[in-house]
């Protein structure tokens, strides 16, 4: 039987001074700026593909804006019809307003032109001065 026996002995390389290698500090700085730059790259690229997609759906939701105005517009439009109609606003006029047809001699005509003025600036005008036949 063998018995061995370690010696530890401690050597300290602080008084050591080694020379730094400028190729191979150049090398480092080289590899690290283009590690930098391929980063900068691929965000760059990560970006662009991120606003694509964002921009796909805002083309996406104002496509389905467009539809949902046009198809209110329609709705509108057909409203307008409906309360525009004439026959709707005459039963309206009989019904609600209590209107009738004017009887011959109450409908009074005004034109843009001015009527012959009486002679006296005393008499008042009647209808009959301005009805146009």
């Amino acid at each position: 039987m063998a018995i061995e026996v370690f010696c530890e002995k401690r050597i300290s390389n602080a008084a050591i001074h080694q020379e730094v290698d400028a190729e191979q500090r150049r090398q480092y700085f080289l590899l690290v700026g283009l590690a930098g730059l391929f980063m900068v790259g691929l965000l760059a690229y990560g970006w662009q593909q991120y606003q694509w997609v964002q921009s796909g759906y805002e083309i996406q939701t104002a496509q389905k804006q467009r539809e949902e105005l046009i198809e209110f517009r329609k709705q509108l439009l057909a409203e307008r019809e409906l309360m525009a109609a004439p026959s709707r606003i005459d039963k309206l006029a009989r019904t609600r307003l209590g209107m009738t047809l004017p009887a011959p001699g109450q409908t009074v005509m005004l034109n843009g032109e001015p009527s012959a003025a009486p002679a006296d600036p005393a008499t008042p005008l009647t209808a009959s001065n301005n009805e146009v036949r």
